[in-house]
């Protein structure tokens, strides 16, 4: 059958030429780009099953609610500023027994990295470090891995992954759920979109550009009245903030960085496409130059 009544999809929504309904297609897109993506993030990846679902926020929502509703207390691990902050109304609050813990394993606001250490079940905010040099990191020490196409991975925009891990027995309600979450309305178009991105990028969906933030790039930076916030190796950006407590934006020239305001905090991301195997390219001079010109034209 090529179509659905209209009681399932409306009339005009019915693209024209599928040898099977909508939500069948959409099924079997789906699953070719969940296995060439699991293919192309390499081995380790081949420990899980991953689910394709609206972005990352709907994954952590889904991930969340198989948690309660199998029993599971989820708490946070970290700091407030190590996780997104639009996250802030939904991260659970589970008490120091909790079984299961959410970790951000590269914060977003100051490049500090969680090294997921421990032995609860750890469900991973991977959006800044899936698809970077902190890949095989993540791999190994999540139990449950999220993170959008969009940011590193550079496939899409509109769709998010949620990988879980296929040798824990704990985790079966959630991929009872997930294969729930990922089969509502998706669009054909978007998961098109994926599949020829893959297709095309030939396993280069790696962002192997990183920051060493090591003494003298702190130093460097304090010289400049800027202090750097980042901890931790292998991720794509730096993040800083003035010494002094002064408006970031009063120091810096308005382009060429990522603004948070609440925390004061400028953010210089770079992107060097290539392949899970390739050497991370160190982009410390590269940020250096674009905190010299964004501080000469502030």
């Amino acid at each position: 059958m090529g179509t659905l009544d209209a009681a399932a999809l409306h009339p005009g929504l019915q693209p024209p030429g599928l040898t099977r309904h909508y939500f069948a297609e959409a099924a079997a897109l789906r699953t070719s780009v969940a296995d060439r993506l699991v293919h192309q993030l390499g081995p380790k990846a081949g420990k899980f099953t991953l689910y394709l679902l609206h972005n990352t926020t709907s994954g952590l929502l889904a991930v969340l609610a198989a948690a309660s509703a199998s029993g599971h207390a989820v708490r946070t691990c970290g700091p407030d500023h190590q996780h997104y902050p639009a996250y802030a109304q939904i991260l659970p609050r589970g008490g120091a027994d909790a079984e299961w813990e959410l970790r951000t394993h590269v914060s977003p606001l100051t490049g500090t990295v969680d090294d997921l250490a421990g032995s609860a079940i750890r469900i991973v905010d991977a959006a800044q470090s899936l698809g970077t040099a902190l890949t095989a990191a993540a791999l190994a020490r999540g139990d449950v891995v999220l993170a959008p196409l969009h940011k590193h991975l550079g496939l899409a925009v509109g769709l998010g992954l949620v990988l879980v891990r296929n040798d824990r027995p704990e985790l079966e309600h959630l991929h009872r759920v997930l294969r729930v979450a990922e089969s509502g309305a998706q669009s054909l178009d978007l998961l098109r979109t994926a599949q020829r991105a893959l297709r095309e990028a030939e396993g280069r969906i790696f962002n192997r550009a990183v920051i060493d933030p090591d003494d003298r790039l702190r130093t460097w930076c304090a010289e400049r009245g800027m202090r750097l916030l980042n901890h931790g190796h292998g991720v794509p950006f730096a993040c800083v903030t003035p010494v002094d407590g002064t408006a970031v934006t009063d120091r810096l020239a308005s382009s060429g960085w990522r603004h948070f305001r609440p925390r004061n905090i400028a953010r210089f991301a770079f992107h060097r496409p290539g392949l899970v195997d390739d050497p991370p390219a160190d982009h410390t001079p590269m940020f250096q130059e674009a905190l010299t010109h964004a501080l000469r034209d502030g």
